[in-house]
């Protein structure tokens, strides 16, 4: 199979350094103060690698959303972070104004209005890129190990399937949060991402 070279990430990490400018704006709407993403860093990986990635950088369980998407190519995109993370920026969205004790109460809408505008602008920007619809379904919260998140090892198709890693951090005036979103794609549509690149890189006479 052919895999991801240096043109092509660098391409990905513009697509998504456009997206992740357009939902840092949405989410300055939101808290009305300004929220900076930072540039993505992009890892192309196994699932396993993946979580045991994750895994490293969180002391335990993670939060966050994921969200099915289809067209020339599909998969899922998930926007995780470790538990203390999550309630943290939700924390911070909600400007404080919730009790620390009734936190988790909003934890699941916030991380999925937060995840639908993330993930969103990813996908979008991949889908003005190659000049193509994607669909996405709405997201769903989820919460666990990296490992169940990720469904390592569970002896299914989904064994097979890629993982394409992206670090982003989240900074609120003088907090800052680190946070990961993950596109899960199977062999099919891993060539499939590779080939509409390609494509395109090769329209503008790069490749």
């Amino acid at each position: 199979m052919e895999t991801f070279g240096d043109l092509q990430k660098d391409l990905l990490a513009e697509a998504f350094n456009l997206g992740m400018g357009r939902a840092a704006a949405s989410l300055s709407e939101m808290v009305h103060e300004e929220v900076l993403l930072s540039a993505p860093e992009i890892v192309f990986m196994n699932k396993a690698d993946a979580a045991k990635e994750l895994g490293r950088q969180s002391s335990g369980d993670v939060s966050g959303v994921s969200q099915d998407f289809s067209g020339s190519f599909g998969g899922e995109a998930m926007l995780l972070f470790p538990i203390e993370k999550s309630l943290e920026l939700v924390r911070l969205l909600l400007q404080d104004t919730v009790p620390l004790e009734n936190l988790t109460e909003f934890e699941e809408e916030a991380l999925n209005e937060i995840g639908n505008i993330i993930l969103n602008a990813g996908l979008s920007s991949l889908a003005d890129l190659f000049k193509q619809e994607i669909q996405t379904e709405l997201p769903s919260f989820r919460q666990g190990s990296c490992e169940d998140l990720l469904q390592v090892n569970t002896n299914t198709p989904s064994d097979n399937e890629s993982v394409l890693l992206l670090r982003v951090d989240f900074k609120l005036e003088k907090n800052a949060v680190d946070g990961y979103v993950l596109f899960l794609l199977d062999i099919q549509s891993t060539e499939a991402l590779i080939d509409n690149i390609n494509i395109y890189l090769k329209s503008i006479n790069v490749l």
